[in-house]
């Protein structure tokens, strides 16, 4: 009886160090770290309260909070078909100016909105261009995302002077696109063009798959800018960046002054021809604010 009991209390101690031995063996993956920006209220150098990000100082702004049409003295619209017909992707709409009447680019003291509508056969929307350009810093925009197959609604940047010559050989900054049509529902997407990289080809910078509610929570959206990199950040966390190579301007035009714009296209290449139908004659692109830092 004695040997069975030690015999038992034996195996007993070996299947609880065997277990304690599988159980150090077992892999726990680090936690992956989320590289974040932050929006804090600092000071300037003459001691009044202001916003910075990324360790950069509020520059420029527009927080909508005012009623009728865009402020004149930050935006201003390009209008028509595009040259040639459709802005080169063969989009159905015709930007008009509404500085008089607010028609297609309507503030209502929160937020812009930028409306697309069917008048007869012609689709009419809003393509409103910065005044105020800027080489460097973190550029972002908080929105509701229109998220509807047929439009097209992209926040994103041109050169001022297209120093390194025309498209796309003194670059563009997508800083967000969505085309559900082509690029699938509840995507945002973030690219860059130049001579190396553009048309179907673009340079990624980020890229997330939201869920049906993208189209009614708002959501920020921006990059960090620098000379050696452009970083994207969807609601604050990093999604991608892109690295300066160091082989000049064919690859790296972003050594330039660059000006924000804000449209609503319909249909064309990426919008989706096929889809306009379902659109019902209107869309809608909310933006609440537009923010500069340097």
């Amino acid at each position: 009886m004695k040997k069975q009991h030690s015999l038992k209390r034996r195996l007993l101690l070996l299947s609880g160090v065997a277990a304690i031995m599988c159980t150090s063996c077992i892999f726990i993956p680090p936690k992956e770290e989320v590289e974040t920006v932050k929006t804090e209220v600092g000071k300037d150098e003459n001691g009044k309260d202001v916003l910075k990000k990324d360790g950069l100082t509020l520059v420029w702004q527009d927080e909508f909070k005012y009623t009728g049409v865009p402020d004149t003295s930050k935006w201003k619209y390009q209008t028509g078909h595009g040259n040639p017909y459709g802005w080169g992707n063969n989009e159905q709409q015709n930007y008009i100016d509404n500085t008089t009447v607010a028609k297609t680019a309507i503030v209502n003291g929160e937020y812009l909105t930028i409306k697309a509508y069917k008048e007869g056969n012609e689709w009419k929307s809003a393509r409103l261009n910065s005044i105020q350009s800027w080489k460097y810093g973190y550029i972002e925009a908080r929105m509701k995302i229109t998220d509807r197959a047929g439009a097209w609604p992209a926040f994103w940047m041109m050169p001022q002077d297209s120093v390194y010559g025309p498209w796309p050989k003194s670059g563009e900054i997508d800083i967000m696109e969505n085309a559900p049509a082509t690029a699938g529902l509840h995507k945002l997407f973030s690219s860059l063009h130049a001579e190396g990289h553009n048309s179907a080809n673009p340079e990624s910078i980020g890229s997330k798959k939201f869920d049906n509610k993208l189209s009614s929570e708002w959501h920020t959206v921006g990059i960090r800018w620098t000379e050696n990199k452009i970083a994207c950040y969807y609601d604050d966390v990093l999604v991608g960046e892109y690295i300066n190579n160091g082989t000049g301007y064919k690859d790296w035009p972003y050594d330039q002054k660059f000006y924000i714009i804000l449209n609503l296209a319909i249909g064309g290449n990426l919008g989706g021809d096929d889809y306009v139908g379902n659109l019902n004659g209107q869309a809608e692109f909310l933006i609440d604010y537009v923010r500069v830092y340097q």
